[in-house]
């Protein structure tokens, strides 16, 4: 199956930047590095960060390899835009889920491949002792064979994204580097070659990853033989034996200064590198590694979907020329999978193209807009969603705009910071884009901003893209509910307390009384505080 650019930048990149990295135990790759190295997107950088994609991540993960978690990473900062990608890869997930025979064996095929996989990256990212080399040499060979024998044991899988990964790990069989995985291995002055590639007449010196060998052995057997002489009186007088025990002891320090240090090192920058960078260069071997990483990720969506508490689904993506996105009993696929409890919400962004989301701090208002742009990513990246029944367009572009506080650079102050912010997200999204506004104009008079952000929607709503505003201002909602423009929504309270419901409505009412007693700043705490300290007196 042909798979999208971004898809095969993974194992170029962490061959080039080490995002796998086997020296750390606990964390299998560097998700940071990756997500600073790799070009935005569908979703730009701050979106991601704000969206908590480090935590959607570790709530998504159930890979069992190294280079399957990477590949896991990487599909959620960088979603499909390829339909037929996505509908392929859901028809496998149907097909895994259902079919336990397979599913057992993929399991088991990725088990064994773990138990080499920490040795096969240290010779991929040369994180090796040039005298040590060997013993992680021998076992990253013994774990791309194991790759290719384990594979063989997996049942036929019948839909096209599983069969076509197969067929990718399977054809690296095929390819002539992989000769160099079974050995000989021999030197020339062509380079590395195997026994097929190397011609009978061409000079050659042959790759054993074994401290031991003739240069290493040879030199021993006279210090051996007139050893063992000395020792039984054997073939010789002891006398004799001895003193040529002692004469030929020289030839053992060589030998043994060759297999464990000499040879070591000559073999490390002439055999080792060298296979090393073969199978770099091996499209053959890259695409073997990518379809295993690509098997793990399926299995993780499976089994992220058996383990959460809460229904999920394949939603039905679409490719039409507006987003949209509509779901039943959603969650947040983060914070649902550790609450049992989780309140869900049922979710309508299809016939209005602006949505505006108001009520009290602290209600989940936020919480909502999150949940919807993380399912947005599970479902364009073949995942299921945490909800009981989910449609959905793909989306070109997913942004989530929220305040940020002021630095040093930030030369045009608040309010020209967060316009420019504001700004570069209009000139670039589409009718296929998801766009949340989490207040915008902040930093001036509150006329000027009513204004200026009535202006703002109205451009958004003359694009066509799903736009979710969320804000204070009643007033700004009220000018586009008098126009009939949007659906309003506020999220629900059980007198003080937030019921994390979501209904229709517009809500006039902050709680900012309610925020600042739950902090201890409210204007009675202020008081007593004076009070206390003597700079306030009674009366």
């Amino acid at each position: 199956m042909e798979r999208t650019d971004s898809e095969k930048q993974i194992l170029e990149l962490n061959f080039r930047n080490g995002f796998i990295d086997e020296r750390r135990e606990a964390s299998p790759f560097d998700s940071e590095k990756m997500l600073q190295l790799l070009p935005e997107t569908v979703v730009d950088k701050r979106t991601l960060q704000l969206l908590e994609i480090h935590e959607l991540f570790g709530a998504l993960d159930h890979t069992v390899t190294r280079v399957g978690s990477a590949r896991l990473f990487h599909s959620l900062v960088n979603p499909s835009e390829s339909i037929e990608l996505i509908h392929a890869k859901q028809d496998s997930y149907a097909e895994l889920s259902g079919n336990e025979r397979l599913k057992q064996g993929i399991r088991e095929f990725l088990e064994r491949f773990k138990t080499g996989e920490k040795h096969l990256f240290r010779l991929i990212n040369a994180h090796l002792n040039p005298v040590a080399s060997y013993g992680d040499y021998r076992q990253a060979m013994t774990a791309i064979r194991t790759m290719l024998a384990e594979a063989r044991k997996i049942a036929q899988p019948e839909t096209v994204y599983l069969d076509s990964l197969l067929k990718n790990i399977l054809g690296f069989a095929g390819a002539d580097v992989h000769a160099l995985t079974t050995g000989p291995v021999h030197r020339t002055f062509s380079g590395v070659l195997t026994r097929a590639e190397k011609k009978w007449f061409a000079p050659s010196w042959r790759f054993r990853p074994s401290h031991f060998s003739k240069g290493s052995l040879v030199p021993a057997l006279p210090g051996l033989f007139f050893g063992v002489a000395w020792q039984t009186g054997a073939w010789l007088d002891p006398a004799i034996a001895q003193t040529m025990f002692y004469m030929t002891s020289w030839l053992n320090v060589f030998g043994f200064l060759h297999g464990g240090v000499v040879k070591p090192f000559i073999d490390y920058y002439t055999a080792v590198l060298p296979v090393r960078q073969r199978l770099i260069d091996s499209n053959h071997f890259a695409s073997s590694l990518e379809a295993v990483a690509a098997i793990d990720e399926l299995l993780s969506f499976v089994t992220y979907g058996e383990r959460f508490p809460h229904p999920t689904v394949l939603p039905e993506v679409t490719n039409q020329g507006r987003h949209y996105f509509i779901a039943d009993e959603l969650r947040n696929p983060i914070h649902g999978k550790s609450n049992v409890r989780y309140v869900p919400n049922d979710v309508r962004l299809d016939a209005e193209r602006l949505t505006f989301i108001t009520g009290p701090n602290s209600g989940g208002k936020t919480t909502i807009c999150k949940t919807i742009a993380q399912n947005q990513l599970l479902g364009q990246i073949g995942a299921p969603v945490a909800a009981r029944r989910a449609r959905m367009n793909m989306a070109d572009m997913i942004t989530y705009q929220a305040p940020a506080f002021d630095t040093l650079n930030d030369t045009e102050g608040r309010f020209g910071t967060e316009l420019k912010v504001t700004r570069d997200v209009f000139y670039r999204v589409t009718p296929k884009s998801l766009t949340i506004l989490d207040e915008i104009a902040e930093g001036t008079t509150s006329h000027e901003k009513l204004e200026l952000s009535v202006d703002i929607l109205h451009g958004f709503a003359a694009i066509g893209n799903t736009t979710l505003m969320v804000t204070h201002s009643h007033e700004m909602v009220e000018h586009f509910q008098k126009q009939g423009k949007g659906q309003y929504l506020q999220v629900e309270f059980d007198g003080e307390q937030p019921t994390h419901r979501i209904g229709e409505g517009i809500s006039t009412d902050s709680h900012a009384l309610r925020v600042a007693e739950k902090i201890g700043f409210s204007p009675e705490d202020i008081r007593k505080y004076l009070l206390e300290k003597g700079y306030l007196q009674e009366g």
